[in-house]
C-alpha cells in the first residue's frame, strides 16, 4: 500500500488501484456499491441523484427501512441480553449452548410477549408506516389498529452482503404462552430484502469463503450459528427457502466448491436429491453431504471438534454422485431390472437438469452412470434423448395451452423478437456486459414493445445512476409495474433453463482493437439486430437517395427521421468500432 499515492500493488497478481478497486475486488461488488460502502464508513453523505420521483420515493423508503431494522436489532439484542422480560429466552440459549460472544456477533434478539411492544417503543421515533415497511408490524384483520410480529420469539437478524440488517427470522420458544403453527416465522420480501438471493450469515461468512474458495449451505439459523461457534467460519444458510439459482450465481462471485449439508434422515436426503438437479450445469463443483447419525449440523458439533466437520465435508460427493449412491441404497443393483429401474431414474435426472443437455459435463456422467450400473452408452444415451423429446413436447404443450385456452392459435414469435429476447437474457444473467451492449444497440433497434421497454430500463440504470441491471435493482426500477416485472421473471427464468451464463463464460471471445471484449455467444446474438438495422438504414439510404432531386425543405418528418438514424448510425460505428460492428 502506496500512503503518498493512495493506491496498492498486489505483487503477486500484478493487480493495483485505489480505494474503491480494493472495495470492488475484496467484496466483488461493482463501482456504485464501492463508493456507498466506503462512505458509510467514512460517514461522508453521498450526493443526490437526479431521479424520477417514483425513484426517489423508494430510495427514501429503502433508507427509512435501514433505519427502522436496525433500531430493532439493537432494541431486542439489548432486550435479550438484560431485560427482565427474557428469562425464558436466556435459559433457551443456554440450553443450546450459544456463547456470549455468539449473542453479540450475530446480534440476537428477543421480542417480549407484547402484542404492542414496537409501537410503545417506536413512539417519537418512527411512524407506524415505517414500522409496516420495515416488517416489524402488520395492520389487523378484523379492525383498526396494527400488531407486532416476532411476539414472544428469539430473534435472529438477517443481514445483506454488506452487513446491513435487511429482516428477521424468529424462533417460538418452549414454555412460552404464544402458540403458532409455525415454529420458524421469516420477515416478508421488500425493497430491502430477496430471500431467494439472501444467505444468512454471509456476512460473517464472506472472508472465510473467499479464503477456502468454498461454502458450506445448512438449513436453519441455529445450524449456521453452531458452525460459526465451532469454527466453521464458511456457513451460510438459506432463509426457509430452497437454494435458488440467484443463490448459485452469487456465491460463485466467491466460492468454487458449495457443499450442501443435510440431515440424514429421510426428508433431508429427499430435500438434497429435490434441489441439486437445478444446478447441475452450474460452472460450480457442487457437492451433497448427509450429516450421519441422522443428526443435523448442530448436533453433529456438540459432540465433534470442527476437524472431524471438515473431513466430512471434504468427503461429500459430487452432486450427480449423490443422486446415484441415493438410488443404488434402494434399487436392487444385482438384477437386470434393478439395473433398468437404476439408469431409467439418472437418465430422467440428467433430463431435469437444464443448461447440461450436449455438454461435457453431461458426457462424464452419463458414462461414469454407465460403467456403473453396467450398461451400454449408446443405448442410455438414445434413451435420454428420447425422454428430453418427450418431455420438450409436453413443455409445449402446456406452454400453449397456458396462453391460448381457446382454439384462436398464439402468435409465434419471429427469430428477430428471439434474438431480443436471448438479448434481455444475456443482460440480465451477465448485468456486466450492458455497457458494451448500449454502444452496439438501443431501444429503438427492437421490435418488440415490451422488449424496448426492458432494455431501455437496463441502459438507463446503467448511464443515469451508474447500477448494473442486476435483478433486484430491476425490480424496484420497476416500480411493481406487473406487466414489466413479468416480463423480468420470465427472462430469468428462460436464460436459467438455456444455462446463458455457462455460454457466456465457455466462450469468452477476443479484445478488439478497441480494447473491448465481446464474449462469441454475445456476438451471435448482436448479429441479427445488428444486420437487421443495417438493412433497413441502407434502404433508407437508398430512398434518400432517390429523392436527391428533391429539395431538402421537401423532405418530410418520416424521412428527416430516417436521415438522422442514418447519421447516427454510422457516427456510431466511427465513434466506437469494435468487431461485432
Amino acid at each position: 500500500v502506496y500512503p503518498d499515492r493512495q493506491s496498492y500493488r498486489c505483487w503477486v497478481c500484478d493487480q493495483g488501484g485505489d480505494c474503491f478497486r480494493w472495495v470492488m475486488e475484496i467484496e466483488r461488488v461493482p463501482f456504485p456499491e464501492a463508493i456507498e460502502s466506503l462512505a458509510r464508513r467514512a460517514r461522508l453523505e453521498m450526493p443526490k441523484k437526479s431521479r424520477t420521483n417514483g425513484a426517489q420515493e423508494n430510495t427514501s423508503r429503502k433508507t427509512d427501512s435501514l433505519v427502522v431494522v436496525e433500531w430493532a436489532v439493537n432494541l431486542m439484542n439489548q432486550t435479550l441480553k438484560t431485560g427482565p422480560s427474557a428469562e425464558n429466552a436466556r435459559q433457551y440459549v443456554l440450553k443450546r449452548q450459544l456463547s456470549a460472544d455468539t449473542v453479540s456477533n450475530f446480534k440476537l434478539g428477543y421480542h417480549p410477549e407484547d402484542w404492542n411492544w414496537f409501537l410503545e417503543k417506536a413512539k417519537g421515533k418512527f411512524t407506524p408506516a415505517q414500522l409496516v415497511s420495515a416488517g416489524l408490524i402488520r395492520e389487523r384483520d378484523n379492525g383498526p389498529g396494527y400488531f407486532d410480529n416476532l411476539v414472544g420469539r428469539l430473534v435472529f437478524p438477517i443481514f445483506d452482503e454488506r452487513g446491513r440488517p435487511v429482516a428477521f427470522g424468529g424462533r417460538v420458544l418452549p414454555g412460552g404462552n404464544i402458540e403458532s403453527d409455525a415454529k420458524y416465522w421469516n420477515s416478508l420480501e421488500s425493497a430491502i430484502f430477496q430471500k431467494r438471493r439472501m444467505l444468512f450469515a454471509f456476512n460473517m461468512a464472506r472472508d472465510a469463503i473467499r479464503e477456502s474458495k468454498t461454502a458450506i449451505i445448512v438449513e436453519g439459523y441455529m445450524d449456521c450459528i453452531a458452525c460459526h461457534q465451532a469454527g466453521v467460519k464458511n456457513a451460510v444458510a438459506t432463509l426457509g427457502t430452497a437454494m435458488t439459482e440467484e443463490h448459485v450465481r452469487f456465491l460463485r462471485r466467491f466460492a468454487e466448491k458449495v457443499v450442501l449439508v443435510y440431515d440424514s434422515d429421510a426428508a433431508g436426503q429427499q430435500a438434497a436429491e429435490r434441489s441439486i438437479s437445478r444446478f447441475l450445469a452450474q460452472d460450480l463443483d457442487l457437492r451433497v453431504l448427509n450429516v450421519p447419525s441422522g443428526k443435523d449440523p448442530a448436533d453433529y458439533l456438540e459432540t465433534h471438534s470442527s476437524e472431524e466437520f471438515y473431513k466430512l465435508i471434504n468427503t461429500a460427493p459430487e452432486a450427480w454422485e449423490y443422486k446415484l449412491q441415493s438410488v443404488l441404497k434402494r434399487t436392487d443393483s444385482q438384477s437386470v431390472a434393478g439395473r433398468q429401474q437404476i439408469l431409467n431414474q439418472m437418465v430422467e435426472f440428467l433430463a431435469e437438469s437444464q443448461g447440461i443437455s450436449g455438454t461435457v459435463r453431461e458426457d462424464m456422467i452419463l458414462r461414469s452412470v454407465c460403467w456403473r450400473v453396467q450398461v451400454d452408452e449408446r443405448t442410455a444415451r438414445q434413451q435420454l434423448k428420447d425422454v428430453r423429446n418427450k418431455t420438450d413436447k409436453k413443455s409445449v404443450f402446456r406452454r400453449d395451452a397456458d396462453r391460448q385456452p381457446t382454439a384462436v392459435a398464439a402468435r409465434p414469435e419471429n427469430a428477430m423478437e428471439r434474438a431480443e429476447r436471448e438479448m434481455l437474457e444475456i443482460i440480465l444473467t451477465c448485468p456486466e456486459t450492458i455497457d458494451v451492449i448500449r454502444h452496439h444497440i438501443g431501444a429503438d433497434d427492437f421490435e418488440n414493445v415490451r422488449h424496448q421497454r426492458l432494455l431501455a430500463l437496463c441502459i438507463d440504470l446503467w448511464k443515469e445512476d451508474g447500477d448494473l441491471p442486476e435483478l433486484s435493482r430491476l425490480i424496484i426500477a420497476a416500480e411493481s409495474e406487473s406487466d414489466l416485472l413479468s416480463l423480468i421473471n420470465a427472462v430469468v427464468d428462460s436464460a436459467e433453463e438455456k444455462g446463458i451464463f455457462r455460454l457466456m463464460m465457455d466462450q469468452p471471445g477476443q479484445n478488439d482493437q478497441g480494447g473491448t471484449s465481446v464474449p462469441n455467444h454475445l456476438e451471435r446474438v448482436l448479429g441479427p439486430i445488428l444486420e437487421r438495422r443495417e438493412k433497413r438504414l441502407n434502404l433508407v439510404s437508398k430512398q434518400l437517395h432517390a429523392q436527391s432531386a428533391t429539395p431538402k425543405s421537401e423532405f418530410d418528418d418520416s424521412s428527416r427521421e430516417l436521415l438522422r438514424r442514418l447519421t447516427d448510425f454510422k457516427q456510431n460505428q466511427m465513434g466506437h468500432p469494435t468487431s461485432t460492428k
